[in-house]
């Protein structure tokens, strides 16, 4: 059945075709109601329909019956096909539900389609899922002649939701609700990519809206550890460096700040000057211990009156002194790790918590003092330095915001005041580079960005766009062109060329083209591209 015949269905059944959540009232006797390009095409070129084509008897109206829908709830997109309504004639339905969280099908669950309203009970005709995901089938045989309010209730198992798609004409004959459907013309603009194809691909749809953009200048970036975020750990002697426990530290390991990260062993007789420092903090704690006995000892013969005032000083004076030896020598035996697995060795420490980003030694080398060892990244905060091409800085002013893409990916990252800040824009010009540095902060915690990762920057100038704005992602280049695909109805698509404003971050502005309230695909709009090719090129394959 070509696309302008169900056009026709459409006109005179009075179908409510409704691209959003618009449910409203039509007359639908009145034969004047134009769906324009909303009507479905199901001529696909001889494809197979398998084991689930309609065998019913539909006044000889072909695939669909004739009335065709597209509606949207916050939860589902339903496309559904039926039969002009007649009292007593089974009318298949065939309803198409995806998910808007996923635009996956709809695999389980209970369908009730409800016929209401016109001053007579309400009937209700129920549905499992057919063996195709996301295809209920029920069939109404409607038992009341008039005007009758059509709704779609879905229990999805873990949601439900309602499309009420309007009022519909039930006819009192087969043979009136058969007229209402003129001879048909097919309508070649359209592009057909149907329902069973989008959903074995990466596909979505998305409104276009109107929204505020920002203009931005581009600039190449590179992201690095906020100050204090990074540390690199250097041996504070010559020695071997060991493992702290059975394990050597690796690239990417996350440590907490004081963890040890391994241990180095002065010299080749590292365990002799372990056991000197071991004796050492020994004897300080003996003469600590002495120096105290010996001023509680003065202090005794000064109440006396057998000592001067100032022997008592010289008392504590030798304790003091005696005190600071013995801390020196804990502080120095604290630094020596191992005493409890047998290994000796200074302790290399972690002052910041993080990964670690660099291991610059092995097990068992020989250092010399001050080489790295280790670098420790802290991911949670990082910043991004941006060089503004001189041209570019000109009449920059403060930059309002940021996002960048990693090199390499798709992925859109902003930085806006909730998330960062403004940490300085270059007030001079690099005499070698020709660039200005723009440097923002911001909050890296669950992002997973790397420390070191080259980013392709565009910093906000402030400004403004107001207009439609669609998902980066729905733009097609075709020779040059920025192109769209904009919904007709579910499985079909009218490609329109549009003039795009400005980008910012995941959307673009459209300055012409494009009218909020319409609907583009969003991901996989290249699939219908190819579809409009030639059907081979998309692969074609409708199970209805």
């Amino acid at each position: 059945m070509s696309t302008t015949r169900l056009l026709w269905a459409v006109l005179l059944s009075g179908v409510l075709v409704a691209c959003g959540d618009h449910g409203h009232d039509h007359d639908h006797g009145d034969g004047d109601h134009s769906h324009g390009d909303e009507a479905h095409d199901h001529d696909d070129g001889g494809h197979g329909h398998g084991d689930e084509a309609h065998d019913h008897d539909d006044g000889g109206h072909g695939h669909g019956g004739g009335v065709v829908i597209t509606h949207f709830t916050p939860q589902t997109e339903l496309f559904v096909e039926f039969p002009p309504l007649a009292v007593g004639r089974p009318s298949p339905f065939a309803a198409h539900f995806t998910r808007l969280d996923s635009f996956a099908p709809v695999g389980a669950g209970r369908l009730v389609v409800r016929l209401s309203g016109g001053g007579v009970p309400d009937e209700t005709f129920t549905a499992q899922p057919s063996a195709t995901p996301g295809i209920f089938r029920p069939v109404a045989t409607p038992k009341h002649v008039g005007m009758r309010r059509l709704t779609f209730e879905l229990d999805g198992g873990d949601f439900a939701t309602v499309h009420d798609v309007g009022a519909f004409q039930v006819y009192a004959t087969v043979a009136e609700a058969d007229a209402s459907l003129p001879e048909e013309e097919e309508d070649t603009a359209l592009i057909p990519f149907l329902k069973e194809q989008q959903w074995k691909v990466d596909f979505a749809t998305a409104p276009v809206e109107l929204r505020r953009l920002s203009a931005s200048i581009p600039a190449p970036g590179v992201l690095t550890p906020a100050p204090g975020g990074e540390a690199y750990l250097l041996a504070p002697t010559d020695g071997l460096v060991l493992a702290n426990g059975a394990r050597f530290a690796e690239i990417g390991d996350v440590v907490e700040a004081g963890d040890v990260i391994a241990l180095l062993s002065p010299h080749l007789g590292g365990e002799q000057d372990y056991a000197a420092i071991v004796a050492d903090r020994a004897s300080a704690r003996a003469a600590y211990q002495a120096a105290r006995s010996d001023r509680q000892r003065v202090e005794g013969l000064l109440a006396e009156g057998a000592v001067s005032q100032r022997r008592l000083e010289e008392a504590r004076a030798a304790e003091n002194t005696a005190k600071a030896r013995l801390d020196a020598a804990v502080a120095r035996l604290e630094a020596v790790h191992g005493e409890a697995s047998g290994q000796a060795g200074f302790a290399i420490r972690s002052p910041v918590a993080g990964r670690i980003a660099h291991v610059a030694v092995g097990r068992g080398q020989f250092v010399n003092p001050g080489e790295t060892l280790f670098r420790i990244v802290d991911p949670t905060t990082l910043r991004l330095t941006a060089d503004v091409a001189e041209i570019d800085a000109v009449g920059m002013g403060s930059p309002a915001g940021a996002w960048f893409t990693p090199a390499g990916g798709d992925e859109v990252f902003q930085i806006t005041d909730d998330n960062g800040r403004l940490i300085a824009a270059g007030g001079a010009v690099d005499p070698v580079k020709r660039t200005v540095p723009v440097v923002f902060e911001f909050d890296n915690k669950g992002q997973g960005f790397r420390a070191g990762t080259s980013v392709t920057a565009r910093i906000r100038t402030g400004a403004p766009f107001e207009g439609p704005a669609i998902p980066a992602s729905a733009i097609v280049d075709d020779a040059g062109q920025p192109v769209v695909f904009v919904m007709a109805d579910a499985e079909n698509w009218q490609r329109r060329v549009i003039r795009v404003a400005l980008r910012d971050g995941a959307y673009v502005g459209v300055a012409a083209g494009l009218e909020p309230g319409e609907r583009v695909a969003s991901r996989g709009a290249y699939l219908i591209h190819l579809a409009a090719s030639g059907p081979a090129e998309a692969g074609h394959g409708h199970v209805h």
